[in-house]
């Protein structure tokens, strides 16, 4: 038995841009007998290109509707979920989210008014969610993040800096520090090859 109470365990792959995130849930995905892979599709937030061209205009709106993508995912994956499900794969999660609403609050972009709003929603979207089995955070050196932004050539994307990814990669630890002593954290460069057998066989062995 899990942290979760039953028999489906909840894996999420987190981390910055560009560290690989969509490929190792993929890969896990694959390897992982009965799973459910559920992917983050950021391309689908209606204010995320408008962000990048204005961020201090609409880093609220982005923000909130990537909450409710995600809110939208978990209502789908509690659908999807029954006794055949053994692990759920997640690309990013509900609760990581408030990484960037805190570089943009930081940043100025978002004020303080809105920066409560979107933790208030949050919470209570999190509240309503099963919990965490495992957080796999991924990380990388920013300039092979940013070649790897580069490569996948994504429009909202064009203005991603070495600066901000670095960034990024503070504000997650602040996330990864704040994470329920029940959830477990493995850790992985996606600098050089990822260990997947081990990942594979410690997620395995989770009882």
């Amino acid at each position: 038995m899990n942290s979760m109470g039953n028999a489906t365990r909840r894996i999420v792959v987190s981390g910055g841009i560009g560290v690989g995130k969509t490929t190792l849930a993929s890969r896990l995905h694959e390897l992982l007998p009965k799973s459910l892979l559920l992917l983050e599709y950021p391309e689908q937030n209606p204010f995320l290109a408008d962000f990048y061209a204005d961020m201090k205009r609409w880093a609220f709106h982005s923000r909130i509707a990537m909450l409710a993508m995600f809110a939208k995912r978990e209502s789908d994956a509690a659908a999807l979920t029954s006794e055949s499900i053994a692990t759920i794969v997640m690309d990013r999660c509900l609760s990581e989210g408030v990484v960037f609403a805190r570089l943009q609050h930081a940043a100025g972009n978002m004020t303080g008014k809105e920066f409560e709003t979107y933790l208030s929603l949050r919470d209570t979207l999190l509240s309503c969610a099963p919990p965490l089995d495992v957080v796999i955070h991924l990380s990388c050196d920013v300039t092979t993040a940013l070649a790897r932004v580069r490569t996948r050539a994504r429009p909202f994307e064009a203005g991603v800096t070495t600066e901000y990814l670095a960034r990024i990669a503070t504000a997650y630890e602040g996330w990864i520090a704040e994470l329920p002593a029940t959830t477990r954290v493995m850790r992985c460069d996606t600098s050089s090859s990822v260990p997947l057998d081990h990942l594979v066989r410690e997620i395995l062995e989770l009882t």
